[in-house]
C-alpha cells in the first residue's frame, strides 16, 4: 500500500524527468544537425598584408634545386576529425598562368585528424619558361568531407619564376669583405658549401656571415672551384 502512494505521489516527476529527457535529446539532434558542416580556408591570408594574398617564390634564391615544396596553411572551421578527412583543391584556370608541367598538387590531400590547422605541399618544378612570374590561383572546393571555405580566404595565389639575377643582398660590403665579384658559379658554390642558410647570406649577422664566407673559401681550396669560364674562384675572407 505504502508503495502504491508512493508511485502515484512520484509519477508526476518521473513523466516531467522524462518529458526533460526527450526535449534534451530533441535539442541535441538539432544542435548538431546545425553545426555539422566544416569549412576550411587558408589561414595564412589571415596575416597578409593589403593586397599580398600571393606566396612569392623565386628559384633565383635555391640555385642547386629545380623543384620546391611550397607549404600552404589550412585552418578549419568546424569540429576536428576523429579521422583523417580528404579535400579537395582546384586551380582557377582562367587566372592561371603557369603550365601544367610547372606544378604538382596532391591528388588526394587529407586534412589531418583531430587537428585545427594542416598544410598543403604544393611542388614547384623549375622549366627553361620561367623567365618571368607565372601565376598559379588556387582555390578550396567542397566534398563530401567539408561544405566548401570561408569568403576572402578560400582562394591563394603562388607566382614564382626562374629569373637567375644576383641577390639584392650581394652588396657593395659583401663583395668587399665576404664573397668577392658575385657570379652564378659561385652562388650556387656557396649554397652548397657555405651551410645552413647561405642561400639568404644577407639576413646573417656579421659572425654567421664570416663563417659561411670561410667555408666557402675552404671548399674553393679543397675542391679546386672555378668560374663557369674555367678561371679560379677566389673570395676575400681571410
Amino acid at each position: 500500500m505504502n508503495k502504491m502512494i508512493m508511485y502515484i505521489f512520484m509519477k508526476p516527476y518521473i513523466l516531467l524527468l522524462l518529458f526533460a529527457c526527450c526535449l534534451f535529446s530533441c535539442s541535441e539532434d538539432e544542435i548538431e544537425s546545425y553545426y555539422g558542416g566544416q569549412y576550411l580556408y587558408f589561414s595564412q591570408l589571415k596575416d597578409a598584408e593589403e593586397d599580398e594574398n600571393a606566396i612569392r617564390v623565386s628559384f633565383n634564391n635555391y640555385p642547386l634545386d629545380n623543384e620546391l615544396t611550397v607549404k600552404i596553411s589550412l585552418g578549419l572551421v568546424g569540429d576536428p576529425f576523429t579521422k583523417d578527412a580528404p579535400y579537395k583543391i582546384g586551380v582557377v584556370k582562367e587566372k592561371t598562368t603557369a603550365l601544367p608541367e610547372n606544378y604538382s598538387i596532391p591528388q588526394n590531400p587529407v586534412f589531418k585528424a583531430n587537428s585545427a590547422t594542416d598544410n598543403l605541399e604544393l611542388k614547384l618544378i623549375k622549366t627553361e619558361n620561367l623567365t618571368e612570374d607565372v601565376s598559379l590561383l588556387l582555390k578550396i572546393e567542397a566534398n563530401d568531407y567539408f561544405a566548401g571555405s570561408v569568403q576572402n580566404f578560400d582562394t591563394i595565389r603562388v607566382v614564382f619564376n626562374a629569373v637567375e639575377s644576383q641577390p639584392l643582398w650581394w652588396d657593395k660590403d659583401v663583395k668587399n669583405v665576404y664573397l668577392g665579384t658575385y657570379s652564378r658559379a659561385k652562388y650556387r658554390a656557396l649554397v652548397q658549401y657555405g651551410g645552413e642558410g647561405a642561400a639568404d647570406f644577407g639576413s646573417m649577422n656579421a659572425s654567421q656571415k664570416r663563417q659561411c664566407a670561410l667555408r666557402l673559401k675552404d671548399a674553393i681550396a679543397l675542391y679546386g672551384l672555378k668560374e663557369d669560364d674555367g678561371k679560379a674562384m677566389t673570395v676575400p675572407i681571410y
